[in-house]
């Protein structure tokens, strides 16, 4: 490159170093300086068949496609924010700098003036974007409706311009923005870098597939944690995993590299099978090097589509980029397709099994206690109609961190990996101090939709007991009971029916439960006993009343463990609380005593939260009604019976660019008055646990009378109101045209 191109002005670069070193701050000079001013530089390594390019400085879009070498095939002016530099911060006016993708057309509901009326969304902010701590969101590329205008951050070329252009900004196309963007010169010699990445993805790949503990070394696991989700839960779930699945086979078709302002970017077409699902997409790694002068993960994303690699599949005719690719039958792996979370393809924190072949089940008592949720390898049984079938596979990751996405098979029984015993259920939750008042009795405010309360789980035929006996740090195990069990298998099999039961009257927000307590000595017992000591039995039942004025709550369990140090006896139970604010997960424990009348009672109580991967099991117990929520809703489409399609949205409801269901009424009345569906088929449905219900996503293909048809990934946010699922957003993204 020649000094007078250098990738940052020397003076600022200087200034910005020397401001970093001065405060101490040095590592945080690439977040903030990298994409500043940023002039992108094409390396003749891994380039991808269509780009765009965006120069902000000399106001010119670029779209070029790959004709052996690159070739520019349209260039047009347009405009991007109103102030100059790298977007940092919602409403800044400015527009970002660096490697992103179209990820969905929106053809309606948009102000003509504003947007021209089509607009092509970006996927800002990207993992390095959150690493860099920058905020704001909806960077698309559209029109203006009469003059080329400077934008609020986006970027904008003319009517005449999107109407050429826009067929050809499929989804995933990438979209190089840079202050400075030479389209007149030729992609340079790659330095080696661009060839080590993609071969760095073959190997991150094949270890995954070889479901090896060299997958983790790919990644840095502190930005991987605040870019895209936390490193630890996603470790433990892939480990957990490693150890379920029979076999995984990764299949990459191509694969593509951009370099952007401090960081590259990694994709390829993808396919992933094992031994409990197979499904595909595209899979974009975002790498940095770290001071060790290592290329390390630091983000991922993941777009389910069908790229007819699953069709080559199954007729045998699928040839992968990089044949070693493909994964050995040892190790172990996740589910989750090809990794992270949130909505990261196949990488949902919670998966198991139900297949003896894959793994034991959980009455065989081999998994251990901090096992995420398990996932049946049992083809789903198709719902009414036959149009759904559901696989477990995680979506791409969210805008902000989260907790990895939980996928379920749809038509599968419940399974739970089992336990190893009361110490690993004990040491599933850190050392803490007792909870306070709030967490002594009543769950954590919940956080996901839900539906009726849940049957609480068959508890083993004969509890195990645990080695140790319940202790508090202060006082030595000496000064407690005899440790030989005094209890009888009479006691033993009463307190199972008493976990039971209590269980059941939380999940239906029970008033008998307050009979479950001892009202005289709840959490006033000597505490040699190792009974924790806190609020009394009526703060206890009043926290508890208030969490049952919710309008609807469920429980998600798993099977509890017991233990017995007489005269008290131990229940632990990881359990999920959802109502309608939200979800929360943890593990409970209550003490017990037989009272003066043989029977007992709760003398002690405590909920800590931590993450056990139940969302997948609550999943499991969901997908059913979601999945014939869909497909009633699919049929009220396809018969263009207005009131009944409508019963499925919220009064809030996103639809492409319509919102409001008002809106989206006046649109299809007024649409169906005119052209009416002749087919909508939906296929692959594919559920993920969202802080605001459930995201589904699937394959739809349509078509109407007008002679119209289209295929492409339809994505629905759902929620439960108390009586049935609704819909609040709901997203499309048609499917790339053959190449």
């Amino acid at each position: 490159m020649p000094a007078e191109r250098a990738r940052w002005p020397q003076g600022r670069a200087f200034a910005c170093a020397l401001l970093a070193a001065l405060l101490g701050l040095a590592g945080l000079a690439p977040s903030v300086a990298l994409a500043d001013n940023w002039q992108a530089t094409l390396r003749n390594e891994g380039l991808p068949s269509k780009l765009v390019g965006v120069d902000k400085k000399h106001k010119t879009f670029h779209y070029f496609e790959k004709k052996s070498p690159l070739k520019l095939r349209y260039s047009y002016p347009c405009v991007t924010g109103q102030l100059e530099g790298d977007k940092q911060q919602v409403n800044d006016l400015k527009t970002p700098e660096g490697v992103y993708f179209v990820e969905y057309k929106i053809a309606g509901g948009l102000d003509f003036r504003e947007y021209g009326g089509i607009a092509y969304t970006l996927n800002y902010p990207n993992p390095v974007d959150r690493l860099r701590g920058k905020t704001g969101h909806g960077i698309w590329i559209h029109s203006k409706g009469f003059d080329l205008v400077p934008t609020k951050g986006c970027v904008a070329i003319g009517l005449k311009d999107i109407a050429e252009v826009g067929p050809l900004l499929t989804p995933g196309t990438p979209v190089v923005l840079a202050e400075e963007f030479d389209a007149a010169r030729a992609p340079v010699p790659d330095d080696g870098t661009a060839a080590e990445l993609r071969d760095l993805m073959r190997d991150w790949s094949n270890a995954w597939a070889s479901r090896s503990d060299a997958l983790f070394d790919f990644y840095d696991a502190p930005a991987y944690s605040r870019a895209t989700e936390d490193f630890g839960a996603f470790r433990r779930n892939k480990e957990r995993l490693f150890k379920i699945l029979n076999f995984i086979k990764i299949y990459n078709r191509e694969i593509h590299a951009l370099e952007g302002p401090g960081y590259w970017v990694t994709w390829s077409e993808q396919f992933y099978t094992a031994s409990n699902l197979s499904t595909e997409g595209i899979r974009r790694l975002y790498w940095q090097k770290g001071d060790d002068g290592k290329f390390r993960i630091v983000g991922m994303e993941w777009t389910p589509r069908d790229v007819g690699m699953q069709a080559d599949f199954k007729q045998g005719r699928l040839v992968a980029e990089a044949p070693h690719n493909i994964g050995t039958d040892a190790g172990g792996a996740d589910p989750e397709m090809p990794v992270p979370p949130r909505l990261d393809m196949p990488e949902a924190p919670a998966a198991a099994v139900a297949a003896p072949a894959r793994a034991p089940t959980a009455a065989a008592g081999e998994a251990a206690a901090k096992a995420g949720p398990a996932i049946a390898a049992a083809p789903a049984t198709a719902p009414e109609g036959g149009q759904l079938v559901a696989i477990s596979d995680p979506l791409v990751p969210r805008k902000t961190p989260v907790p990895p996405p939980a996928e379920i098979t749809w038509g599968s029984g419940r399974s739970m990996d089992a336990r190893e015993g009361a110490p690993g259920a004990a040491q599933a939750v850190p050392p803490a101090p007792a909870a306070p008042a709030a967490q002594q009795e009543s769950a954590p405010a919940p956080a996901a939709p839900a539906t009726a309360p849940a049957s609480a789980p068959a508890p083993a035929a004969a509890p195990q007991a645990p080695p140790a006996a319940v202790t508090t740090p202060q006082e030595p195990a000496a000064q407690l009971a005899p440790v030989q069990d005094s209890f009888t298998a009479e006691d033993k099999a009463a307190l199972a029916r008493d976990v039971r039961a209590w269980n059941r009257a939380f999940a239906d927000r029970s008033a008998d439960i307050a009979d479950f307590y001892d009202r005289k000595d709840y959490n006033r017992l000597p505490s040699a006993l190792g009974v924790p000591r806190g609020p009394s039995y009526d703060s206890a039942m009043r926290a508890l009343q208030r969490e049952f004025r919710q309008p609807w709550l469920r429980l998600v369990e798993r099977e509890p463990v017991l233990e017995y140090h007489y005269p008290v006896a131990v229940s632990r139970c990881e359990q999920m609380v959802v109502g309608p604010e939200g979800a929360v997960q943890g593990l409970r424990t209550l003490w017990w005593r037989k009272d003066a009348d043989g029977e007992f009672r709760i003398v002690g109580s405590e909920f800590r939260p931590g993450e056990y991967g139940l969302a997948a099991d609550y999943l499991e117990m969901v997908s059913g009604e979601v999945s014939r929520a869909v497909e009633d809703w699919r049929k009220a489409w396809e018969g263009a019976r207005v009131d009944d399609y409508m019963a499925f949205y919220t009064p809030d409801a996103v639809q492409g660019g319509r919102a409001g269901s008002r809106t989206i009424r006046r649109q299809k009345e007024d649409l169906w008055s005119r052209v009416r569906p002749t087919m909508v088929n939906l296929s692959g449905l594919r559920l993920a646990m969202d802080r605001r219900g459930i995201r589904a996503d699937m394959t739809q293909a349509y078509a109407d009378s007008a002679g119209r048809s289209d295929r492409g990934v339809k994505t629905l946010l759902l929620r439960y109101d108390g009586t049935g699922w609704r819909i609040q957003r709901e997203d499309w993204a048609p499917e790339a045209p053959a190449r």
